[in-house]
C-alpha cells in the first residue's frame, strides 16, 4: 500500500511531463544552434589535395579516349555489316557462274571463252572485297585494343593521383573531425557541468521538475549531439574515453555506496526516536509494507506471505527498529508509522505524545 495522497501522485506525474516539455524545447533549440555550426569549416574531400591541372588534363583525355572508343565501336558495327555484304554477294556469285558452268559446254581454251573469263574476274574482284573488308574490321580492331590500353593507363594515373592525395586528406579529415568534435564539446560540456551542479545542489528544490528538464536536456546533448561526433582514429580514442567514463562512474558509485553504509551505521546507533525523524512517512510505509526495513533498508520479510506468516515480526532481526505496534486503544497491530489506527481510528501514541 502506498502513503502518498492521489492529487500528489498526479502532481509528480504532471511534473515529469513537465520535465519533458521543457527538456523537448531546449532539445529544439540546441538542435537548431548546432544545425547552424555543423562544422568548423566547409567539408573536405580528397579532390582538395590532388593537383587539379593535371587531373583535369588526364579526365579530359580519359573522355577524349572513351568518345573514340565509341566512334571505333560504331566504324567496327558498320564495317560489319559492309563484310556481310560483300560475303554474301561473294557467294551469290560463285554459286551462279558455278551453276552457269554446268549448264554449258566448256571449250579447250579460256581464250576461246571470254565470258568464261568475265565472270571469273568478276567473283575475284567479290573476293577481294569481302578480304578488304575483313581488313578494315581488323585495323579497327586493333586501334581499340590501342585505346583500350590509354585509357587503362590514363585510370591508373587518375587513381595514383588519388592515392597520393589520400594520406595529406586523411590527416586533415582528422584534424577536421577534431575541431568539430572540440566545437561540440565546448558547446556541450557547459551543459554537462551545469547539471552536475543542480543535481548536487538543486535535487530537493521545489523548482526541481524544472532543473530535472535542463538535466535530461543536457544528458540528450552528450549522447547525440557529442558522442557521435567523438573522434575515433582507429577506435583508440573511444575506446579510451570509455575507459576513462567507467572509471569515472565505478569512482562515484563506490564513493556513493560507502557514504551510504556510514550513513546507515550512524543512523543505527541513534535512538529510534531520531531516526524516524530522517525517514519520509511516505517512505517508511511503503517499505514496511514491502518488509523492507526503512531504517536499514534490509529484508525482514517476504511481502507476498507477510500477512499469512505466522511468525510475523514486530522489530527489524537487524537493526531492532520498531516495525510494527499494537493500538493502545483497541490493540490492533499495524504498521508503526500509521498516524492513526486502522480499526478504531484513533491518533497512535505518537502523534498524541508529538
Amino acid at each position: 500500500m502506498k502513503a502518498a495522497r492521489r492529487p500528489i501522485f498526479w502532481f509528480n506525474l504532471a511534473m515529469w511531463i513537465l520535465s519533458v516539455v521543457i527538456s523537448a524545447f531546449l532539445i529544439q533549440l540546441g538542435s537548431l544552434i548546432m544545425s547552424d555550426v555543423p562544422t568548423a569549416g566547409s567539408r573536405i574531400t580528397v579532390n582538395d589535395f590532388v593537383d587539379e591541372t593535371a587531373q583535369n588534363a588526364v579526365t579530359a583525355d580519359i573522355e577524349t579516349v572513351k568518345a573514340a572508343l565509341m566512334q571505333n565501336a560504331n566504324d567496327i558495327e558498320d564495317a560489319a555489316f559492309l563484310l556481310n555484304s560483300r560475303s554474301m554477294d561473294y557467294r551469290n556469285q560463285r554459286a551462279n557462274f558455278e551453276n552457269w558452268i554446268q549448264t554449258r559446254t566448256a571449250t579447250a581454251s579460256n581464250d576461246q571463252n571470254p565470258e568464261v573469263v568475265a565472270r571469273v574476274q568478276n567473283i575475284e574482284q567479290l573476293k577481294l572485297a569481302e578480304r578488304a573488308a575483313e581488313r578494315a574490321i581488323e585495323t579497327l580492331r586493333q586501334d581499340a585494343v590501342q585505346q583500350n590500353r590509354r585509357l587503362a593507363n590514363l585510370q591508373t594515373q587518375l587513381r595514383q593521383m588519388n592515392t597520393t592525395a589520400y594520406a595529406p586528406y586523411q590527416k586533415a579529415r582528422n584534424w577536421e573531425v577534431l575541431k568539430v568534435f572540440l566545437l561540440r564539446l565546448a558547446l556541450t560540456l557547459p551543459l554537462l557541468l551545469i547539471s552536475a551542479w543542480i543535481i548536487a545542489k538543486k535535487r530537493g528544490s521545489h523548482y526541481w521538475p524544472v532543473y530535472r528538464g535542463f538535466v535530461l536536456f543536457s544528458l540528450f546533448a552528450f549522447f547525440v549531439e557529442l558522442v557521435p561526433y567523438m573522434p575515433s582514429y582507429g577506435g583508440y580514442v573511444r575506446t579510451i574515453v570509455g575507459i576513462a567514463l567507467t572509471l569515472i562512474a565505478a569512482h562515484f558509485a563506490i564513493k556513493w555506496m560507502k557514504a551510504y553504509v556510514a550513513k546507515k551505521q550512524t543512523e543505527e546507533q541513534q535512538p529510534e526516536a531520531d531516526k524516524r525523524k530522517l525517514i519520509a512517512y511516505e517512505t517508511a510505509v511503503k517499505k514496511i509494507n514491502d518488509c523492507q526495513c526503512p531504517s536499514c533498508d534490509r529484508s525482514f520479510g517476504n511481502p507476498k506471505a507477510r500477512k499469512e506468516d505466522a511468525a510475523q515480526v514486530d522489530f527489524c532481526v537487524h537493526c531492532g527498529f520498531n516495525l510494527f505496534t499494537n493500538c493502545h486503544n483497541c490493540g490492533t497491530r499495524d504498521n508503526s508509522f500509521y498516524k492513526f489506527c486502522g480499526a478504531c481510528g484513533v491518533a497512535s501514541e505518537q502523534i498524541r505524545e508529538g
